[in-house]
């Protein structure tokens, strides 16, 4: 039996009864025998999205179940379907949203699904739910409990954002300065050749979250995940495909780490920002998710 992580939040319409249809097509897709643990719902204010969002509802849910991953992939894409989801734009208001957090211990890393879920390890929307059925479940990229995980992204150390380019790192500073950005940011400038040095790097400072920002030298032509494949292994975040003499992973402390696209300076700052908001971001409990 494997088990599976997964979120649901929605914040618009009935919200509460959508999370309820979302629970019970998840009761009915996966196998009769499967074991699930519901969350609370949670109430959440909007992060990063458009502004004039209402607060969103948000639950995970653990299940034990005999599914590849890929078929719960296929699972969760069905509910929001089903369900009614249309996306223009990222983090808008949705009527749902279904995201695959953890599945084992796996690692996946292409352009169109990744596990573990690349933001869950800074959202304290995510890891407050999961602290309360899962607190000693480890994500495998940061090597961190749920526990760990939290308690991390509470503490009061610095994000440290690290580019190959100098010119990037000048770049992002400078957008994400004209923004009024947090101060809490440590900037670094590392080429992948060298990324051995993030053992010195964070061994002193202890990130609260080490995000990496890559961009691709001709972003019409190259998917980003491919250009970007070497640091996603490197960092710990794909181990299914590479060569693990020619691509070796880094040793590299435990921590949260996101590897952030780069092209776009303002949307890259606003991710960063959006980082910071969503680790500190207001999580109650709102209901009984029944």
């Amino acid at each position: 039996m494997a088990k599976t992580l997964i979120s649901l939040g929605a914040n618009l319409g009935n919200v509460r009864e959508t999370m309820l249809a979302a629970k019970r097509m998840l009761l009915e897709k996966f196998p009769t025998h499967s074991q699930f643990v519901f969350s609370h719902l949670y109430r959440t204010p909007p992060v990063g999205g458009p502004s004039g969002q209402s607060d969103f509802l948000n639950a995970v849910v653990s299940i034990e179940h005999p599914h590849s991953v890929w078929e719960v992939w296929g699972i969760v894409k069905s509910i929001e379907s089903e369900l009614g989801r249309q996306r223009q734009q990222r983090w808008e208001s949705r009527r749902i949203d279904v995201d695959v957090l953890l599945h084992d211990d796996l690692r996946i890393w292409t352009p169109h699904f990744k596990v573990p879920h690349p933001r869950m390890c800074m959202r304290s929307f995510i890891l407050k739910p999961s602290l309360e059925i899962v607190q000693n479940m480890v994500d495998p990229v940061s090597r961190m409990t749920i526990e760990q995980l939290y308690a991390k992204i509470k503490s009061d150390s610095k994000i440290l954002v690290s580019t190959p380019q100098a010119e990037l790192t000048n770049s992002l500073r400078a957008a994400l300065a004209t923004k009024g950005g947090p101060p809490d940011v440590r900037w670094q400038t590392l080429a992948i050749e060298d990324a051995n040095q993030f053992l010195e790097e964070t061994d002193s400072g202890s990130p609260r979250l080490t995000i990496v920002a890559v961009s691709t030298p001709d972003p019409e032509t190259v998917l980003w995940e491919d250009y970007s494949r070497s640091w996603a292994i490197r960092l710990g975040m794909d181990h299914s495909r590479h060569n693990p003499i020619e691509h070796p992973e880094l040793h590299l402390p435990i921590g949260p780490r996101y590897l952030l696209p780069a092209n776009d300076l303002s949307w890259a700052t606003h991710e960063i920002q959006s980082a910071v908001d969503a680790m500190s971001c207001t999580v109650e409990i709102a209901s009984p998710f029944d």
